[in-house]
């Protein structure tokens, strides 16, 4: 930041009075982590609605990506690294130890600092009192109950109980030495037990260091130009102005790239610099190296592009049309995928009722509270990039790909992960980063914003799906014909195997005589579709599970009844002709479920 004169602030920081001159300008969450270097202190979203950041101004809970840091001036700040008191854990950390309420821990230090402002204020919570204290903290990970059960136990800690209510004589919490001895121990007899994570210690502390965290002497920090435009050819791109800008280092485009200029999982389609055509919002076009970031979004602004923009095809029902526009080649189509099983249509001649039906989905995002980082380093002729990742093998071989390097001179190492949920199987920031340091030879940082990584990352792919089943009276299910439409979006990432998977699990765990199924792959300029929890399965269950109920309504049998009578077993025949001869768990966990219900739900006789 330039152009205004620094302030002197002085505060309480983790009970220590300290003073520091600062851009006025500047947020909280920025001078704790840079100048205090707590960066137990995470970005999640920059508009204060992830909770990640966390902090407590004199006792209160505060996201502090919304608070300049003159607003503390006179003030006591408490991160999540003030909580630890002569070596030993908070019992608020070691209750979301002990509890197993933390996972990638990006969001652990702001839930933690949240739960504290309220047990201060209120020693004796309620359920109902915790939600809401916690409710501006997002966790993607856990669903919350084992978290609410943390802040249930270190209540019990705080009055010199253990997790069972029972008085606890050893000390209330455990010394740091001692946990991480338990952590790592060679025990690895874990089944039926509960067990520490060998990483919760630090995740608690605000210790753990993620892609974000890690600062390296020298430091670059890089940007990426993305298009604004869904679909258009690359004409010119002129990086003069942008050059000539002081503190910029590097300036890349496709024309800079020593080895390959596609990347993708399965197929090779994606470019790690556009080259030719623009396929989707947020593709990348130019890359900036510069000594601060504000430097690098300015040489950004100065780089002049120059497209042809052409229509662009987000419907993938006229996307598979032969007269469509085409995203990639002469075709949108990447893969059709068959099913056949039995006679469909004799299946159907022998059913005494059919139901049909059209279902949609959209586009789902991962949502990870940790956007995408990579940091990439050039020394001795080795490439080491340090990322937010899912596939560390996979990003290896891409970057020595792109490089044009052999496999043993690039290293790329996962950092912690804040969450993952198969969008971070793709490519990211691993070529960007690796690609800068090579020019520069620095070590060279780039962090997606929430809402680029919203643009640029994978999402779960939309589906239109058409399902007839047809059963008999007594509801045994007899046939079922699909067909449905996946929309990969302007790259195929990880589709052609969600399609398959798709395709095969549109029977749900059910015994169906026949089957005819077909599925389409289609490309269009929306953003690109890939790996999400679940892989093309829960597309599929919103279909099969929707026919089944209403199946059940139409022959007035209950939901649970007609699932009971057709539910995959020993001896049974998958969808793809497979005989499963054991270990088929479908109805015992219907019947516990069920059992499960009846103690929770009130009228359950006229549900189940």
């Amino acid at each position: 930041m330039t152009g205004l004169e620094e302030v002197k602030i002085s505060f309480i920081l983790n009970d220590e009075s300290v003073s520091v001159e600062v851009d006025p300008r500047k947020r909280l969450l920025d001078m704790l982590r840079e100048d205090f270097l707590l960066t137990g202190v995470k970005e999640g979203c920059s508009v204060g609605e992830c909770g990640a950041c966390t902090v407590l101004i004199d006792g209160r809970a505060v996201t502090s990506c919304l608070v300049l840091a003159p607003q503390v001036n006179g003030h006591r700040v408490t991160t999540i690294e003030g909580l630890q008191k002569n070596g030993e854990l908070h019992p608020l950390q070691q209750a979301f130890i002990d509890s197993g309420a933390v996972q990638c821990g990006f969001c652990t230090p702001g839930m933690i600092l949240a739960a504290k402002a309220l047990l201060d204020r209120n020693p004796h919570p309620t359920r109902e009192d915790i939600k809401t204290a916690i409710s501006g903290n997002l966790c993607r990970c856990t669903g919350y109950e084992k978290i609410i059960k943390a802040v249930e136990t270190a209540v019990k800690y705080l009055e010199g109980k253990d997790e069972n209510n029972r008085t606890n004589d050893r000390k209330k919490t455990e010394t740091l030495k001692k946990l991480t001895e338990e952590a790592i121990s060679d025990d690895i007899r874990v089944i039926g037990k509960s067990i520490i994570r060998k990483d919760a210690l630090k995740k608690t502390t605000g210790e753990a260091l993620f892609a974000g965290d890690m600062r390296f002497e020298n430091m670059l920090y890089g940007k990426v130009l993305r298009s604004q435009v869904p679909h258009a050819i690359l004409k010119n791109i002129d990086t003069t102005d942008a050059k000539s800008l002081p503190g910029v280092k590097a300036v890349l485009t496709y024309k800079d790239i020593p080895g390959a200029n596609r990347v993708g999982i399965i197929l090779k389609d994606e470019p790690v610099l556009v080259d030719h055509k623009i396929a989707h919002i947020g593709d990348p076009i130019a890359l900036v190296a510069a000594e601060t970031q504000e430097i690098a979004e300015e040489a950004l602004e100065r780089i002049k592009v120059e497209l042809e923009e052409l229509p662009p095809v987000v419907d993938v029902k006229e996307a598979i049309k032969e007269d469509s526009v085409k995203v990639h080649g002469d075709t949108n189509i990447i893969a059709i995928k068959n099913l056949i099983k039995g006679d469909v249509e004799e299946g159907f001649r022998k059913s005494d009722i059919i139901v049909e039906n059209h279902y949609k989905t959209n586009f789902v995002s991962h949502m990870f509270i940790e956007p995408e980082c990579g940091i990439g380093s050039y020394e001795n002729g080795v490439i080491t990039v340090w990322c937010s990742s899912q596939n560390v093998h996979f990003d290896r071989a891409e970057v020595a790909r792109v490089l044009n390097m052999p496999r043993s001179k690039v290293r790329v190492i996962q950092a912690e992960t804040g969450g993952g949920f198969g969008g971070k199987l793709d490519i990211s920031t691993q070529c960007y980063a690796a690609l800068l340091a090579y020019y520069t030879k620095r070590p060279v940082k780039i962090i997606y914003s929430r809402v680029e990584s919203t643009m640029a990352s994978s999402k779960r792919h939309p589906a239109i799906i058409r399902c007839k089943t047809g059963a008999t009276k007594e509801g045994k299910l007899m046939a079922l014909d699909a067909d449905m439409i996946l929309d990969t979006g302007a790259y195929a990432s990880y589709g052609p195997g969600v399609i398959t998977r798709t395709v095969v699990h549109i029977t749900g765990p059910y015994d169906i005589p026949n089957v005819k199924v077909k599925g389409h792959l289609v490309y269009t300029n929306n953003p690109m579709a890939g790996a999400m929890r679940g892989f093309g399965v829960p597309q599929a269950a919103i279909v099969h599970e929707s026919q089944m109920d209403i199946l059940a309504k139409e022959l007035g049998i209950s939901p649970y009844e007609i699932r009971k009578r057709n539910v995959l077993k020993p001896g049974s025949y998958t969808a793809t002709n497979q005989l499963l001869t054991s270990s088929v768990g479908i109805e015992k966990t219907l019947d516990a479920a069920v059992e499960k219900a009846k103690e929770m739900l009130k009228g359950w006789e006229g549900i189940l």
